[in-house]
């Protein structure tokens, strides 16, 4: 096998394969997604809010502001 030929089947392979699934994927988004009214509810406008495991609230806590003392 010729080196011209190692390089097209491995850039084929590497990049072939990928580039055919992502090319059927976007091909069968299109066919479901048509654009219209599917009968669900629009997405919320904005961010989720956090869960309470998440609030910052040690961060809004006052801290102890330390005094230094002479020596």
């Amino acid at each position: 096998m010729t080196s011209a030929t190692y390089v097209i089947l491995s850039g084929a392979l590497s990049f072939g394969a990928p580039l055919a699934v992502a090319v059927y994927e976007i091909v069968t988004l299109r066919r479901r997604g048509g654009g219209g009214d599917d009968g669900r509810d629009p997405p919320p406008a904005g961010p989720k809010p956090l869960p309470d495991c998440l609030q910052p609230h040690v961060l809004l806590q006052p801290r102890r502001i330390r005094e230094l003392q002479d020596a």
